[in-house]
This record gives structure tokens, C-alpha cells and sequence, in this order.
């Protein structure tokens, strides 16, 4: 009976870290609503160290369901704002949260893998990735960040720290993967981005959460 239960329990949460990798169905729109909570904090925290301006492309990389963009939309007027994920609920929650932007051309939805993004070399001159490092296996999505990414432009990634993540039973290997400072670094050292390029602060992402705030600056093109 133990072991059943455990088993039970076991799937249960491994159900729960497949939905945040890859939202889907009814259990993906209630993962949808829950990262309107849990996200809002540190997608301020996020948007504040990007520091959007008016006129910029920007891009978010796993938008979800669209809260962050919503927040771009405000604060970025005259910009071109590009969100994508690889989860067609979330694409459609973020539409129908950015109904306005979206038929007026204001704000692109993209379906995509971060591996291979649907968009030409050095588009975009900022670019936002909120909880969504975990699901990237290696270097290779950051790496098409930083091409779709203008010399100059600057990356913001935010992620929860490994050391308490571990201790959340959905965290698991196979769905996601733990980083503090210097993982972190070496993720976007290996996606090309220069070492003093790259700034890493802990912040509090609320209830004491330690969370990892990271801007990363494509170096300019040489003269």
C-alpha cells in the first residue's frame, strides 16, 4: 500500500513538471493560471532589469500565457514585441489576454522550439526568458538567443535557484534542470556570450525564494 502510494504521489508531481515543460489540454490552462501567481513578482523583477524602450524589437522567449507581454505592451510603446513558446495553450491564452496587440500588428505569437527559432539573425534588441532556462538541455537554445540577438542587445533570463528547487518534488532530472551562479554562466559562456559581458544577482522572488537574475550583453560587431 506504501509503495503504491508513492508511486501515486511519484506520478503525480511528474505529471506536474511535464505541464510546466510543455503546457497542454485543460491541465495546461490551469498551469497557465497558476504562472499568472507565481510569475508575478519576478516577471517585474525581470521587465525592470531589461529596461524596454520605446521603439525596440523585443522578444520573449517562452511567453506562456502572455502576462509579461501584456506588461511589455505598456510600458514599450512603438516597439515590435515578439512572444514565443512551443505550447499552443499558451499561445492562445497570451492571444486572447493581448487580443487588441495582436490584430493590430502590435504583438507577433510564434510557435517554435528554442533550438530553432523562427526568426532572421540580430531581430531583436532584447530579449526575456522567465523560468523557461530549466527546460533548455544545453547551450544550443541559448545559442539561437544570441543569434536572433542585435550586437549590443542585451538578454535577461531569470530562474529559481537550484538550491531550492531541489527540494520541490515536480523539479525533477528528466524535466528540469537546476542552476546556481556559476551554472547559470556557464550555460550562456557555452551559448557564446562573452564571461564580463555577463552579470548574475540573487534576488527574492518572493516567500524568501532565492532566484537568479541574469543580464547577458551581445558584444558589438567590430568596427
Amino acid at each position: 500500500m506504501l509503495a503504491s502510494m508513492r508511486a501515486r504521489r511519484g506520478a503525480l508531481f511528474h505529471g506536474i513538471g511535464a505541464q510546466l515543460l510543455r503546457p497542454s489540454s485543460l491541465s495546461g490552462r490551469v498551469t497557465g493560471s497558476l504562472m499568472a501567481i507565481l510569475n508575478a513578482r519576478v516577471n517585474a523583477l525581470a521587465l525592470a532589469a531589461l529596461n524596454p524602450r520605446d521603439g525596440e524589437t523585443l522578444l520573449e522567449l517562452g511567453c506562456g500565457p502572455g502576462h509579461a507581454l501584456q506588461s511589455l505592451l505598456h510600458v514599450a510603446r512603438r516597439s515590435e514585441i515578439i512572444g514565443i513558446d512551443w505550447s499552443d495553450v499558451m499561445l492562445a491564452q497570451a492571444a486572447r489576454r493581448n487580443r487588441l496587440a495582436v490584430a493590430t500588428g502590435g504583438l507577433k505569437l510564434l510557435r517554435g522550439d528554442f533550438t530553432k527559432l523562427p526568426l532572421i539573425d540580430a531581430i531583436a534588441d532584447a530579449i526575456l526568458a522567465v523560468n523557461v532556462v530549466y527546460f533548455m538541455a544545453n547551450s544550443a537554445a541559448l545559442g539561437e538567443a544570441r543569434r536572433v540577438l542585435r550586437p549590443g542587445g542585451r538578454m535577461v533570463i531569470y530562474a529559481t535557484h537550484g538550491s531550492i528547487m531541489r527540494r520541490w518534488p515536480f523539479a525533477a532530472p528528466d524535466t528540469h534542470r537546476l542552476f546556481d551562479h556559476k551554472r547559470l554562466k556557464a550555460l550562456l559562456v557555452d551559448a557564446g556570450f562573452a564571461s564580463d559581458c555577463i552579470r548574475i544577482k540573487t534576488v527574492n522572488a518572493g516567500f524568501a525564494v532565492p532566484g537568479l537574475l541574469a543580464v547577458a550583453e551581445k558584444q558589438p560587431t567590430a568596427a
